[in-house]
């Protein structure tokens, strides 16, 4: 849905463009296609913007707070901000809209390794079709399973360098080592864009440091 002043910036264009069209003669159905493309851009740039782009963490917290409405933004706001009963009313609604398991089931995965409950979802782990996705969640299975050395190898084989540096993040947590966590926390971070910045940052705190 358009906000207003995306109606207003389309309704701007239109008019322009249609003066300029009676001026210049272009054709009716070239003005429409216009008309439609800038539609597009407008109705769509800021979610590109907020979901992959943008370093603004502020902006992506507006973007998520203007959609609560919507389950799989309500359900990662909050995750990010901790909030259980939230959480878990946001993932019942992504259940009942999105129809297809395996939908759910990625949503699923995700709340159980925030939970460090991971090993109730190895099933669904290993269904997971991304082969990136299923390597990260395998890795912090292992974690859980306090297996720190197939972690680190699976870390090794991950093709997202942000998973990687998650991963490692995780592995250097397990081990006492506290500097080499930040340095993968803050790796991971810097990786990253958008929405997945926004809830590494608010994982990791501000400053790169550990969640509680």
């Amino acid at each position: 849905m358009l906000s207003r002043s995306q109606f207003s910036i389309i309704l701007g264009f239109a008019i322009v463009l249609g003066v300029i069209a009676a001026l210049v003669d272009i054709p009716f159905w070239i003005l429409i296609v216009v008309i439609l493309l800038i539609t597009a851009a407008v109705s769509y740039l800021p979610i590109m913007m907020n979901l992959y782009i943008t370093d603004d963490m502020k902006k992506v917290e507006r973007f998520l707070e203007a959609r609560l409405n919507q389950p799989i933004f309500h359900f990662y706001y909050a995750l990010a901000n901790e909030d259980i009963f939230q959480v878990e009313k946001a993932l019942r609604d992504v259940r009942e809209k999105y129809k297809k398991a395996h939908y759910y089931m990625i949503y699923s995965v995700t709340y159980a390794a925030y939970k460090g409950k991971l090993v109730e979802e190895r099933d669904s782990i290993a269904q997971i079709k991304q082969p990136a996705l299923r390597l990260y969640y395998e890795g912090l299975l292992a974690i859980e399973e306090e297996e720190l050395e197939r972690a680190s190898q699976l870390a090794s084989e991950q093709k997202k360098p942000w998973m990687k540096e998650a991963i490692l993040a995780e592995v250097a947590v397990n081990r006492g080592n506290h500097e080499l966590t930040i340095q993968h926390q803050q790796e991971a971070i810097r990786l990253t864009h958008g929405l997945q910045r926004y809830l590494l940052v608010k994982k990791y705190g501000v400053a790169g440091g550990t969640r509680g």
